[in-house]
């Protein structure tokens, strides 16, 4: 009995202690990705700053948490397609984390819409982690994306969540 106890408890620190691959997306979203050479000419661009609040501050400041954050991307048109031409992750240094697209685009179609998930056991955003997404469309929109983070955590028994709204970057 002893034995197994032991073993049990050997084999609970191995496999809790194994790195766990981290979600790019909530879905596949390949069949939405087109190369760049499929990419019609975008005479309307926009380019927009998310705050992504994957660490919060607790404890008057001297600890911090960790969040999942989704980045959600939607066509709120029941008529145009709009292209996501750049979708980055930032830490709080500025620091690119992850491109998400790759070079690619991200075409949505009439009410479509994309997530990308920041999970929350990863660490490297920081408090002033953020979304760089710039999209475009072929002509003026009718009506422009819907570009959002939802930040969602839990603190002892208490689940929160909160959306942080896209900025327009004035280039």
């Amino acid at each position: 009995m002893r034995h197994i106890s032991f073993f049990s408890i050997l084999c609970l620190l191995i496999f809790s202690c194994e790195k766990k691959q981290v979600s790019l997306v909530s879905e596949d979203l390949t069949s939405k990705v087109i190369k760049p050479s499929e990419t019609p000419q975008l005479s309307f661009k926009e380019k927009y700053y998310v705050a992504a609040y994957s660490d919060l501050y607790y404890q008057e400041g001297n600890d911090k948490f960790q969040c999942t954050v989704i980045l959600s991307l939607r066509n709120v048109s029941t008529t145009d397609t709009l292209y996501f031409t750049t979708a980055d992750y930032y830490d709080s240094n500025g620091k690119l984390l992850r491109n998400y697209l790759k070079g690619e685009t991200l075409e949505l179609k009439p009410l479509e819409s994309a997530e990308y998930i920041v999970e929350k056991r990863e660490s490297l955003g920081g408090v002033g982690a953020n979304f760089i997404v710039e999209y475009g469309t072929t002509s003026t929109p009718k009506n422009k994306a819907l570009i959002e983070a939802i930040n969602i955590g839990n603190f002892s028994q208490h689940g929160f969540s909160f959306k942080s709204r896209a900025i327009l970057i004035n280039e």
